[in-house]
């Protein structure tokens, strides 16, 4: 790194001599702290030879010290502006940068990566999470930054209130943690609340077409999450064999049932 961009008086007088501003439309916020950093990597488990993807790198803070890892990283990142400047502050990166919205990107680009690392701004938090989990590629783990509220509301069991359909698919695939707080001065410009690190992993993918039918099962369930299973989940034509094969009754609601549930009811489906 040419320039020390991990202390905010450097981060600030680097944006302000290239006339640069976070874009709010983005939900742009650079976690700017390098120890802040090393709790995601520490999170994710990062090893040498690790191919990594991350989503929104921004100025490269994380992704600096992920190739110092030893890992290989592809990042996708929206703003040109900042990608433009990596050659200045990383000449020796060997990261592969794509100027993409990752939600536009072609799966088969990234699928010979292992492990995923993201920022997430809040208003696409459901949107990424949901495409990384029907792609089809066997991740290892997925470990997110976001609002701490949020964060925790998706490692919520069944039985509370917040606990929803991608609770469910998300616990399904593994582990669901929030291992380390992240304090908003860490961030520039400050955002109004803490953020949270998520990870879920190490991940057990079922078989594809199971995984596939869980996943209707589940979307279909919750989106009538006050309603009986037999209820919500009469556009599948679901029959009592199945929810008896799968030991749930028809009148359960969704809110209720253990994560795994819905993956023996799509095996029996």
């Amino acid at each position: 790194m040419t320039v020390d961009l991990y202390h905010l008086a450097n981060l600030k007088a680097f944006l302000e001599e290239h006339g640069l501003e976070a874009k709010h439309s983005l939900g742009q916020n650079f976690l700017f702290h390098e120890r802040e950093c090393q709790k995601i990597i520490q999170a994710a488990d990062i090893k040498p030879k690790d191919k990594v993807l991350e989503i929104g790198p921004g100025l490269g803070h994380l992704t600096h010290l992920i190739e110092e890892t030893g890992a290989e990283v592809t990042a996708y990142e929206i703003d040109q502006r900042l990608t433009s400047l990596w050659p200045e502050l990383y000449p020796d990166t060997k990261t592969e940068i794509r100027n993409q919205d990752f939600l536009q990107a072609d799966p088969k680009d990234y699928s010979s990566c292992t492990k995923v690392v993201a920022n997430l701004p809040y208003y696409i938090v459901k949107e990424i999470i949901t495409k990384l989990i029907s792609t089809n590629i066997p991740f290892r783990s997925l470990t997110f930054t976001l609002q701490k509220e949020e964060a925790l509301r998706l490692a919520q069991k069944p039985g509370d209130p917040r606990y929803g359909a991608l609770n469910a698919m998300l616990q399904i695939l593994g582990p669901v943690q929030t291992p380390a707080t992240i304090k908003k001065d860490n961030f520039y410009p400050r955002p109004h609340v803490d953020s949270a690190i998520l990870k879920i992993g190490p991940i057990t993918w079922p078989e594809i077409n199971i995984w596939s039918n869980t996943q209707q099962i589940i979307k279909t369930a919750f989106s009538q999450r006050r309603k009986q299973l037999q209820t919500s989940l009469k556009p599948l034509n679901i029959s009592q064999e199945a929810f008896a094969q799968a030991n749930i009754s028809p009148t359960a609601r969704p809110e209720s049932l253990d994560p795994r549930s819905f993956l023996l009811l799509a095996q029996s489906f």
